[in-house]
């Protein structure tokens, strides 16, 4: 799993979404997929989009995307589209991007962190 980096959003509507027109929120979407088929041709995979669930640790957001990326330079990349859209006009949006890697290298590192703590 190496050199995959994933990029998470999550967001809510502001109430600048819900008080723009049906035209302004259309061109808006209309961008994002035209976008998104760009992201495609350099390498960005789509994981998929959703609503977020009820669960037993509530989050503040109410939607999520999840993207592959290339690289980390490509979703520093993909970031600053999202912000060049003027999405962040409409929504109240939180973003996590990391390399996956394997478990057991990450558990190591929080093993590290408590040992250091001591």
């Amino acid at each position: 799993m190496c050199n995959m980096y994933v990029v998470v959003e999550t967001w809510t509507p502001k109430p600048a979404f819900f008080a723009a027109d049906e035209e302004a929120r259309n061109d808006l979407f209309i961008g994002i997929q035209e976008a998104m088929k760009q992201l495609a041709d350099i390498g960005f995979v789509t994981l998929g989009w959703g609503r977020v669930e009820p669960a037993a640790q509530p989050v503040s957001y109410e939607w999520f995307a999840v993207w592959q990326a290339p690289s980390r330079e490509q979703a520093d990349a993909f970031l600053g589209g999202v912000e060049r859209s003027g999405w962040y006009t409409y929504f109240e949006q939180s973003n996590v991007v990391g390399e996956l890697r394997p478990a057991d290298a990450v558990i190591a590192e929080h093993l590290a962190l408590e040992a250091e703590v001591k």
